[in-house]
């Protein structure tokens, strides 16, 4: 059986178009990306806001946010294991940075999109980032 050309080219436009698809959603904080073990992980991931809780997170996530106002809030609960916070501005500077974090409140003055980081070393527990 031979492939059409018409349905060949009409393929390959349709994985370009996912392929910038994925691309975007990833350059415009719609997805996070990971590398990271979760285990009963229940979370939530919006424009200006990330949240999970979870038994286990074992690995590094990043996810880019566009907070509301002039203020990114977070929160950290901690049953055990460390979990590290990393928060970048649009410039690439590091604007907040805490390691082996235990349950906490944190506020950080932002200007525009900021990337964050998580690392954790068989957290249990949860986060709040908005």
């Amino acid at each position: 059986m031979k492939i059409k050309p018409k349905t060949a080219k009409a393929t390959g436009i349709v994985l370009v178009i996912v392929l910038a698809a994925v691309i975007l959603a990833y350059c415009f904080g719609f997805s996070s990306t990971r590398s990271a073990v979760r285990i009963g992980y229940i979370g939530s991931e919006g424009w200006s806001s990330w949240s999970a809780s979870y038994v286990k997170l074992h690995g590094t996530m990043k996810k880019v946010l566009h907070p509301d106002g002039d203020t990114l809030s977070i929160s950290t609960e901690t049953e055990s294991g460390s979990i590290s916070i990393e928060v970048k501005d649009k410039d690439g500077n590091r604007i907040f940075e805490e390691e082996n974090i235990g349950t906490a409140d944190f506020q950080i003055d932002v200007s525009g999109k900021v990337e964050v980081r998580i690392e954790a070393d068989n957290h249990k527990g949860g986060f709040d980032i908005h």
